[in-house]
């Protein structure tokens, strides 16, 4: 069966209120609350930016599901030692029940506290030497040392370290992020679906893994979806708007100001808008939406809610939604 998860957008609600949100989302059945990790948002206006390892310390002591990052940049400001430190303490605080979300990152969180913003096979390399300096602080309780491209160690050591690691889930857009993800992580995010999902990205996950001599099977896979609910679809429609950014290949450019980004949004068309969200007017269409995505090969749909009202939402998948699937 697909798990139904919360995304907890920190750029769209306070801190404070996606605490509420996290409560409610557990109350109504999801499985897991992942949070996004960045510096700056996707958007300026009515924005918020909270801090995702502060909240994440908060959020175990409100909802008992497992949580996670989706994701955290494994780029410049972040040092993979520091990384591995921090959920290695929200690990032992929260019964095990972590997940560090890793990617290549985006320019939003380097550019605008003066890091350089490189090219993809740099930030892949990154992303593979965070993945290689994590694991190793986990897993060795020797002093480690990493002489690596981008980021080293010199007698390094976690003294506080929970009974069982975190899970690793990388997230990856395409087959090169993808074999990092098969060889170093538990799962996959991504945002890719339908045909390029099924025909290209699932099937190079598998491959990368049988190669690297891991078991494809174990690997999870989670799509995250921005999802609106209305009884009107127009109103479900029209509170997509601060995420239509994201059809415009943003993940890709070098963009870090939110007033850019956002202009970038407004030339979204509509059929862009609907293809990319889950926007819906009716519980069967949710869950129709969801158990489609099950079957191509989705363990987890994570489902980001910024619809008019946050609360109806939550109480539609609770009373109609998850008991259905």
């Amino acid at each position: 069966m697909v798990s139904v998860d919360y995304m907890a957008h920190q750029e769209q609600y306070s801190p404070s209120e996606l605490l509420d949100y996290a409560e409610l989302a557990a109350d109504a059945g999801f499985d897991l609350v992942w949070t996004s990790d960045h510096f700056h948002p996707w958007f300026h206006t009515d924005a918020e930016a909270g801090f995702a390892w502060s909240w994440m310390g908060a959020a175990g002591e409100r909802v008992d599901v497992p949580l996670g990052t989706c994701v955290t940049p494994a780029t410049g400001h972040y040092h993979p030692g520091v990384v591995a430190q921090a959920f290695a303490t929200l690990q032992e605080m929260n019964d095990e029940r972590v997940i560090l979300g890793l990617s290549t990152g985006e320019a939003m969180n380097e550019t605008p506290l003066g890091f350089d913003w490189p090219e993809y096979p740099e930030r892949r390399d990154r992303l593979e030497e965070s993945l290689e300096i994590i694991t190793r602080l986990w897993d060795e309780d020797e002093f480690v040392d990493y002489d690596g491209d981008r980021f080293r160690l010199n007698d390094a050591r976690l003294y506080t370290k929970p009974e069982t690691r975190p899970e690793i889930h990388v997230a990856a857009n395409g087959p090169s992020t993808a074999r990092l993800a098969a060889r170093y992580a538990d799962g996959f995010i991504t945002v890719i679906k339908d045909e390029e999902f099924t025909d290209r990205l699932h099937p190079a996950v598998r491959r990368y893994a049988e190669e690297a001599g891991n078991d494809p099977d174990a690997i999870e896979t989670t799509l995250l979806v921005i999802a609106s609910y209305a009884d009107d679809y127009e109103d479900a429609y029209e509170a997509t708007r601060p995420w239509w950014a994201t059809t415009q290949n943003v993940f890709d450019r070098a963009m870090a100001n939110p007033r850019d980004i956002e202009r970038e949004g407004e030339k979204a068309t509509r059929e862009q808008v609907e293809s990319k969200f889950l926007i819906a007017d009716s519980p069967e269409e949710v869950a129709a939406k969801i158990e489609g995505w099950s079957e191509m090969g989705f363990d987890r749909v994570a489902l980001a809610n910024t619809s008019p009202d946050p609360e109806r939402f939550f109480e539609v998948m609770g009373d109609e939604v998850v008991p259905s699937l």
